[in-house]
């Protein structure tokens, strides 16, 4: 029987994970490194590395030690209220991190003028002291200060669905939208392109995307949105975690000839297989679906053939088969 456990909150599993949302808790705010100004889910801590943090416009939070926290993933900081720093301190945040303030938030610098406070992005300063005091609406990426965002991203999720990552987003707000990038990881750091899809450019609309990703790590993945305007400037979405345990019986196959030309049969023999009837499936790695067939009586590693119509784009695909106690995954390209 097969069972998938899918889930977006690490708690569940009794860890805690590496980053969390934290939002200051309405009381007037606090300094940026005391657990008493946020609160954080998973669990009550000061924002870290890859969190998504948000600064309510009744709170000042004050920035009273030099926070560094280039050493992971980004970080998204959301600013309807204030953030303050104390002279000679800083803010230095992972390249592709995202500081936006609201309409109306404002950033304040200490005393001593110059670069004697900065925030710092992707080791870019990209506001300093001499700029003085700052208000929203404006956004800070590692290329700098810019107006409001391209677009208003009301939500951002992946989920575990049997074989695959669902993966939806919404907007409320496009301008100068060019595309959208679902990176994923599987450590927080190293990140890797699942698919690029196009945006709408320009829009006062609310706008839901939906893309798969069929080529899944064991354990633990992370996924972040990436969007890209007209003139090159970008941004990311906070950060998704998704668990994703196959427990079916992982065995092998082998696929040839590979790379495969369209027009000819691939060939695939198992190894280790027990079952009568699987279903084999070919897909690429959008999640299109091309070829889709139960083959009967497969004991002792019989042959399979599956056509690679003239048709076929060239490209990679995950050829997968299945059946009730097992699975067999294999990429192959065709030319």
């Amino acid at each position: 029987m097969r069972l998938f456990l899918s889930i977006l909150v690490l708690l569940l599993i009794g860890v805690k994970p590496s980053f969390s949302s934290c939002t200051t808790k309405g009381d007037g705010g606090g300094t940026w490194d005391h657990a008493s100004t946020w609160t954080c889910s998973p669990e009550s801590s000061p924002p870290g590395c890859a969190d998504t943090v948000t600064i309510l416009a009744s709170d000042s939070v004050y920035i009273d030690n030099t926070e560094d926290l280039t050493g992971c993933g980004p970080m998204v900081i959301i600013i309807y209220g204030q953030l303050q720093f104390k002279t000679g301190k800083k803010l230095k945040l992972a390249d592709g991190s995202t500081v936006e303030l609201k309409p109306g938030a404002k950033m304040y610098p200490g005393g001593g003028g110059g670069s004697s406070n900065y925030l710092e992005i992707g080791g870019n300063q990209v506001w300093t002291a001499a700029d003085s005091t700052q208000t929203g609406p404006k956004t800070y990426t590692s290329g700098g200060s810019s107006g409001p965002l391209p677009i208003t991203l009301i939500s951002f999720e992946a989920h575990s669905n049997v074989d695959k990552i669902d993966l939806k987003w919404v907007t409320a707000v496009e301008i100068n939208n060019d595309f959208f990038t679902i990176e994923k990881s599987i450590n927080g750091k190293d990140w890797e392109v699942v698919s690029v899809i196009l945006g709408a450019g320009n829009s006062n609309q609310i706008l839901e995307y939906f893309d798969v990703d069929y080529s899944l790590y064991q354990g633990i993945s992370y996924y972040r949105l990436k969007q890209t305007d007209y003139d090159g400037m970008y941004s990311y979405s906070n950060v998704v975690p998704v668990k994703y345990v196959d427990d079916y019986i992982q065995s092998n196959i082998s696929v040839f000839p590979s790379p495969a030309q369209r027009g000819q049969n691939v060939s695939l023999r198992f190894e280790d297989i027990f079952e009568e009837k699987v279903l084999v499936v070919l897909r690429n790695l959008k999640g299109q679906e091309y070829y889709s067939k139960v083959h009967m009586n497969i004991e002792d590693g019989v042959l399979v053939a599956i056509p690679m119509n003239d048709t076929l784009p060239s490209g990679v695909y995950l050829i997968t088969a299945s059946s009730e106690n097992q699975m067999y995954s294999q990429k192959i390209l065709v030319k």
